[in-house]
């Protein structure tokens, strides 16, 4: 039985008609495989394409923020500086009406000179006042 099928499909394959219908049916599958496959390839193709944007776009981002890092850096080490050479002069300044209130009070002057000569509140003037008194009460 199975050398008569084997003949059978001996003979079929001999006929040029069945061979021609053979070939064009690969022939035709290997079209459809060939279109899917560049189908599959435009999409990575373009999936690629959207990875080197996006790769562009963070690799951009982070030149940015490297300057921006850097920026800070130069501030930071300005203010460092400053503070270093100047931080005392503007405390001395600010500081500069008390030292004076507080030496006046220690003088005996009432809080009303401390306001009108240093510039100080009420109830600056009134606190270092009562401060000085207590100094010299102890």
């Amino acid at each position: 039985m199975n050398s008569n099928l084997l003949n059978t499909l001996i003979a079929y394959l001999n006929d040029p008609v069945v061979l021609l219908v053979l070939a064009g049916t690969f022939f035709i599958a290997a079209l459809v495989v060939l279109r899917r496959s560049r189908a599959l390839i435009a999409k990575q193709h373009q999936y690629i394409l959207s990875l080197q944007r996006d790769l562009k776009a963070i690799t951009a981002a982070g030149v940015g923020m490297g300057q921006r890092v850097l920026e800070l850096e130069r501030r930071q080490r300005r203010l460092a500086e400053r503070q270093e050479t100047g931080g005392t002069d503007l405390y001395e300044s600010a500081n500069q009406p008390y030292e004076q209130a507080i030496r006046m009070a220690q003088g005996g002057a009432k809080p009303k000179e401390l306001m009108d000569i240093c510039g100080l509140s009420q109830s600056e003037a009134d606190l270092i006042s009562l401060m000085h008194r207590l100094d010299k009460a102890s």
